[in-house]
């Protein structure tokens, strides 16, 4: 394939820089920074996670980026005659891996990325696989869009995905696939095979291990270098990074059993409340199951912060003013109790609508 007319071109010999166009001005600053490392055929990419203050990003090979869209193409049995649906944006991993394995085998690409659930609906009439994220697939449920017949996979990952919110995908015939991945291995580490499933199976390129809860890595699609542009910029390699036996810690905590992962959120997201362990994403799947039903999706999050007392603190953000809601709130959730509300204009969300901290 050629260019795709996506933004990138896969077969570039030299660094590629893609960056959402707020960052634009960074690029070729990043260029210039990185040129003595001659990063012949990579892709600097910043991470998704980057939240304000210092940007943050990965560099990764062509190469690495294959070896993840290889083993994803395998794991889903997937061939010439499929044809993918591009829905997230080409400078997030989630979009470069979808083009990366279109190219592998030949695949037909849709472009879906300007996000608008009934065009979308109907432009995916031609789709066999996308990848999505959460909000969007709630815009699908709230407006009750059922899925055309030929969608085989659509694959849900960059934040979290509640229960019910897959539950009531699945009643409007989306085949949802969980899925969880990170930059630094080029997209998925770890996806359920089908929407039946809510078991995570660890692709074969990865090996992985936990310590104390916190997730190791080791990868043939690891990235290359990690950067981050603040009073200055500082890079680091991988292999820096990595421990006697070559796996690199991760920001992760997850648990592992056998070819199984289990995520248990970014780091800082457990904390124990009469000497009982809290898991934040257990603590929003309750809220999100609530507002899903309340026709509130969207409008409240949890989020946790550090607190010289306590360690820390729960804030519930709203973007409204309560009702009956926090009672309901606190009730679902007890005896963990909410430390904090905060009554907001707006979430400060990435382009992918991951709440920024």
């Amino acid at each position: 394939m050629e260019k795709f007319m996506f933004d990138v071109n896969l077969d570039s010999t030299t660094l590629e820089v893609l960056c959402h166009r707020d960052f634009s001005h960074l690029t070729d600053f990043v260029k210039k920074e990185l040129a003595p490392f001659n990063l012949h055929e990579h892709f600097a990419l910043y991470s998704s996670g980057t939240t304000g203050g210092d940007l943050k990003g990965y560099v990764l090979s062509k190469k690495a980026l294959f070896k993840n869209a290889e083993a994803v193409n395998t794991f889903f049995n997937l061939t010439n005659q499929d044809t993918w649906g591009l829905s997230l944006p080409v400078y997030h991993v989630g979009g470069l891996s979808v083009l990366c394995r279109a190219k592998l085998l030949g695949n037909k690409v849709i472009d879906l990325r300007k996000w608008e659930p009934h065009s979308w609906r109907e432009k995916v009439h031609d789709v066999t696989i996308t990848s999505i994220v959460p909000t969007q697939l709630y815009d699908l449920v709230k407006l009750n869009l059922t899925c055309p017949k030929n969608l085989r996979y659509l694959i849900v990952g960059g934040d979290y995905l509640s229960t019910k919110l897959k539950l009531r995908a699945q009643e409007l015939g989306y085949p949802v696939i969980r899925t969880f991945g990170m930059s630094e291995v080029g997209s998925q580490l770890a996806s359920a095979k089908t929407s039946a499933s809510d078991e995570l199976e660890i692709l074969p390129i990865h090996k992985v291990k936990t310590m104390n809860k916190r997730l190791y890595v080791k990868s043939e699609s690891l990235f290359t270098l990690e950067f981050t542009i603040g009073d200055s910029f500082k890079v680091t390699e991988a292999r820096d990074l990595l421990d006697s036996e070559g796996y690199y810690e991760t920001k992760d905590n997850a648990e592992v059993t056998q070819n199984i992962l289990t995520p248990l959120g970014r780091v800082g997201e457990e904390f124990k409340v009469a000497g009982h362990l809290v898991n934040l994403n257990k603590l929003k799947d309750t809220l999100f199951g609530y507002l899903l039903d309340k026709d509130l999706y969207g409008q409240m999050e949890f989020q946790l912060e550090a607190d010289e007392r306590k360690g820390h603190k729960l804030i519930l953000l709203s973007l409204r003013e309560f009702k009956g809601e926090f009672k309901e709130i606190s009730d679902k959730i007890a005896p963990i109790k909410i430390d904090e509300i905060k009554i907001i204009k707006e979430f400060n969300r990435t382009a992918l609508g991951k709440l920024k901290k």
